[in-house]
Formats: structure tokens, sequence, C-alpha cells
């Protein structure tokens, strides 16, 4: 017997399921359906339905806030989650001090700047590069100057 939840396969109204449930999705960000968060929200929309979630209320509930979060930006070829990034963003930070916990503060320091600054981000597509280049400038003390004039992340011993 054919089992379509372990086939890989989607049939043509299991596909009507998902475009009308991306279609009110995208319709309620008024977002742009080319754009890369509508991107990220048909990867969602798949990857969701070919787990389990038949469901279109289900899916919508679950659509609704996906791709919103700093851990879930469409990178390149793929989504990207920072949790993925982690051991390279420690690798870089290693290689930019002379202690661990130094690595250790810089890679914090590097996360609660993407937290804070994440609107800049949704301007560019590559997270990890977006990551590191912060990293890099907090490191060097030439963080991006906040609206008050005041730099960001100066030199505090790292």
């Amino acid at each position: 017997m054919f089992n379509q939840t372990r086939s890989g396969y989607i049939l043509p109204d299991d596909f009507n399921i998902v475009s009308t449930v991306f279609k009110k999705v995208v319709a309620a960000r008024n977002i742009d359906r080319h754009s890369d968060e509508a991107e990220c929200l048909a990867r969602q929309a798949l990857s969701l339905f070919m787990n389990g979630n038949r469901d279109a209320w289900e899916l919508e509930c679950r659509l609704r806030d996906s791709c919103r979060s700093m851990v879930n930006f469409s990178g390149g070829a793929g989504s990207t989650e920072v949790i993925d990034l982690l051991p390279e963003l420690s690798a870089w930070a290693r290689n930019l001090t002379v202690s661990p916990e130094a690595a250790t503060a810089l890679t914090e320091q590097t996360l609660e700047y993407a937290i804070d600054h994440m609107s800049e981000f949704l301007e560019t597509s590559d997270i990890r590069g977006w990551l590191v280049r912060s990293m890099v400038e907090l490191r060097l003390g030439r963080g991006r100057r906040s609206r008050s004039g005041k730099p960001r992340g100066g030199s505090d011993g790292l």
C-alpha cells in the first residue's frame, strides 16, 4: 500500500493545501512572494507538510511565526540556523582572541549584537557572513555606531 507520508511525494490535492496555506500566510504578512522571507516560508511549509503536518489549520499556525526569528534565516542554497553556526563562530572567536574565556565572551557579545540588530540582517541574505563580520568589527573595536553616536561594542580586553 502507498504510504504518502513517507513516500517523499506530494500529490496534487496535498500541494493545493500547502499552496493555499502559503498564500494565506504571505498575504497576512504583506510580503512579496519572491522575497527571501517568502522563500523561507515555502521551504518551511513543504518541510512541515512532509514531516506529517497534513492539516491546513495546523500548518498555517506553525507557519505564522516561521522565518521571523533569528534562528531561521534563508542563506544561499537553503536555510541556515544560527545554532548550526555556533561551532564556526566559536572557532572564529578563538582565532581573534588569546584565551578560551575571551573567545566565549566575544561569541556571546556577537550573538547579543545580532539579537539587538536583527533588522539590519533583513537587508542581506547571508547570516554567516553577517555574524562573522559583526564579530570581527566588535573585536577590532569598530562596532557600528548606535543612533546616539556612541560606538557599540568597545574593547573590553577581548
